[in-house]
């Protein structure tokens, strides 16, 4: 069972660029970070993009196999043009959880509750998030708001769960960008001011209030 801690992580790298990208955001989440191996990881993370794929499965194979983790939660984070590199059949007994980039911190840490809740036996936690009126179903990625559904797109849907996650807190476009977007490319700041505006139109505008513009910083979300 885990004591609620964030467990101490390893992250594999086959994409460099990538793979430092996930390492912040697991330290973000609280995690304790090595890529070489050490002390037995609670989390293991693979990091891959095209071409890399197989090999990235083939060494988390290998460390299962060793059980060099034994109770370890083993995530594969890949590019979406390598998806069609490894069969499925590939991933049984290795892989817990396969997150497809760009990588969300909010949906990391989901997947590796989710994986840890089912090797420990757990029930599953409560996947929907209820605030007023709003409701977000995590595991739908369905959104309703008093029992309307909202037609969201994906990153619509992903600003709004990581806004209402985090109420009260001011980001700026930067930090949403490489929350959200997973973007570390800061020239791309307009198109969260996009998205901004098209989720607010969407929500009508007594739930849009409490998305508020912080003049030359970014939004906060008003739980």
């Amino acid at each position: 069972m885990t004591d609620g801690r964030a467990p101490r992580a390893l992250v594999l790298i086959h994409d460099p660029d990538a793979g430092e990208r996930v390492v912040r955001q697991l330290r973000d989440l609280g995690h304790d970070v090595a890529t070489t191996e050490g002390d037995p990881p609670g989390l293991v993370v693979a990091v891959a993009g095209p071409g890399t794929a197989a090999a990235a499965v083939t060494r988390l194979r290998r460390g299962r196999d060793d059980r060099r983790w034994p109770a370890a939660v083993v995530l594969l984070v890949l590019a979406p043009q390598a998806l069609g590199e490894v069969p499925a059949a590939d991933l049984r007994g290795v892989v817990d959880e396969l997150v497809v980039r760009p990588v969300v911190p909010a949906e990391l840490a989901l997947r590796i509750a989710l994986a840890r809740g089912r090797l420990d036996g757990a029930p599953p936690a409560d996947e929907v998030v209820r605030l007023g009126g709003l409701e977000l179903d995590l595991a739908l990625y369905d959104a309703r708001l008093d029992g309307r559904p909202l037609a969201l797109t994906h990153r619509e849907y992903e600003l709004l769960r990581f806004l209402v996650a985090h109420p009260g807190r001011v980001f700026s476009r930067e930090a949403l960008l490489e929350h959200v977007w997973g973007y570390d490319d800061f020239g791309r700041t307009r198109t969260v001011d996009v998205h901004v505006r098209r989720l607010r139109a969407k929500l009508g505008p007594d739930f849009a209030a409490r998305i508020v513009t912080i003049r030359s910083v970014g939004y906060r979300f008003d739980g």
